[in-house]
């Protein structure tokens, strides 16, 4: 019995020098983790695949509410960024070579005011709290900047969020019309694209077109000093048509190309590297290279988890422009491969069957089948590709005849005195209302 006793408390000795030594080293490692600066230490339990459950000590960079780049490159950066944004909507129409008009100048103006508002109510007066704060306060600068780019993206990290719940309404508020203002900006690009997208196929018809005639001119030269020389006939028709034959007769759908949807995918692949590289290499960010793709992926995606974020002001900095870059590019291929199954449907969908069957539903508006002008065969490939409708056709026609002047022809000055005629009825029309709601008063 004493043995077991004497047993028992060397073991019991045993056990709580171990137990010192262990807490003593512990201890050690998280002074040593505290000692480095700007940064917080919190142990939680983490575990590998294959593994137990070791305990992890992680670090929290810790954000001072003073900048550690210098006041003149901060106020470029804003600057830059907030011409960047605010120019968007001039930008977009300059780009897509369309007519300034006043709703581009109105939202454009509704960017500045909502940019430079919350540039100077976040930095001011709002207060915000972060797991990087070591209090509620305002917000730099380009911490700002990094906030309104995850409102205006949607990305969302919940990194940055308002302190009290005055400031969390105001920021819904702001979230909401911010979105609104994005969505204009999102359709006037979405336009933009799919015109580019479509005369960049006109182009390729075009060039198509051409090089199908220069073979065809070639051809007929070849055959004609064949026969010059005497070394035998010109090839037939028959050999000449095959030779030159394009399916491109405008009434059967063509096979989408996948040009497009390649070069959207490498820029958005491009940009995705990029954000990448920068989080893997950037001194402060260090990420992984599997957090540096899976971060990138759910950024640039708008999904923003918000687990991996950027710790370092270079970090914010960066993400401030490519988040804009990056949902950009993912919104080009999201639009580009829309297109490319919709034309791939029509494409597959397309069966001689069905192509007489839409003859003889658009019969009356055709007339005789067996002998089409060009006028008619026009309307016929435009119907046959769901470019407009008999309604639509229907218009044009009554516009044609309101049109055509004493002469039974319509000319460009008729057209355009109609036009403005048309102008100055909805000119009296919204000044009748106008009249119409000041007398009710």
């Amino acid at each position: 019995m004493c043995l077991a006793s004497a047993n028992l408390v060397e073991s019991s000795s045993i056990m709580q020098n171990r137990g010192l030594k262990l807490r003593s080293q512990k201890s050690l490692d998280v002074k040593t983790l505290v000692s480095t600066p700007n940064s917080t230490t919190t142990e939680s339990p983490g575990q590998t695949e294959g593994q137990g459950s070791p305990d992890i000590v992680e670090q929290t960079a810790r954000w001072s509410g003073v900048s550690n780049i210098n006041v003149e490159f901060t106020l470029l950066c804003a600057i830059v960024w907030v011409l960047m944004l605010g120019s968007a909507p001039i930008l977009t129409y300059k780009y897509g070579q369309k007519e300034l008009t006043t709703s581009a100048m109105v939202l454009s103006a509704l960017m500045w005011v909502a940019l430079f508002g919350g540039l100077y109510l976040f930095t001011n007066i709002i207060l915000f709290n972060s797991p990087h704060f070591d209090k509620v306060r305002s917000l730099t600068i380009i911490e700002c900047t990094y906030f309104m780019t995850q409102v205006i993206t949607t990305v969302g990290y919940g990194d940055i969020t308002p302190a009290y719940p005055r400031g969390q309404v105001f920021v819904g508020a702001y979230v909401t019309l911010s979105f609104f203002v994005i969505a204009l900006l999102m359709s006037e690009m979405q336009e933009i694209v799919m015109e580019k997208v479509v005369k960049y196929k006109q182009d390729l018809e075009q060039r198509l077109g051409e090089r199908l005639r220069l073979r065809r001119e070639a051809a007929a030269a070849a055959a004609a000093a064949g026969n010059e020389e005497g070394l035998g006939a010109a090839p037939s028709s028959s050999v000449l048509d095959k030779s030159i034959s394009s399916p491109k007769c405008g009434l059967r759908p063509l096979k989408p190309p996948m040009d497009g949807l390649i070069s959207a995918v490498a820029i958005f692949a491009g940009v995705a590297l990029i954000w990448v590289l920068f989080f893997h290499f950037y001194p402060g960010e260090n990420k992984a290279w599997l957090e540096a793709i899976y971060m990138s992926l759910i950024t640039l995606t708008t999904v923003g988890f918000g687990a991996i974020t950027p710790v370092t002001e270079g970090g914010m900095l960066f993400a401030s422009f490519f988040m804009f870059i990056g949902t950009s590019a993912l919104l080009n291929v999201v639009q580009t491969f829309a297109t490319f199954i919709l034309e791939m449907n029509q494409y597959e969908a397309w069966s001689p069957k069905q192509f007489k069957a839409d003859m003889k539903k658009h019969h009356d508006l055709i007339g005789n089948p067996k002998d089409l002008s060009e006028d008619k065969f026009l309307i016929l490939t435009l119907l046959q590709r769901k470019m407009v409708t008999e309604d639509q056709i229907d218009a044009i026609k009554a516009s044609y005849i309101t049109m055509t002047g004493s002469q039974g022809k319509v000319s460009m000055k008729s057209i355009a005195s109609n036009v403005h005629a048309e102008e100055d009825d909805d000119s009296v029309s919204e000044a009748d209302k106008s009249s119409r709601g000041a007398s009710a008063r």
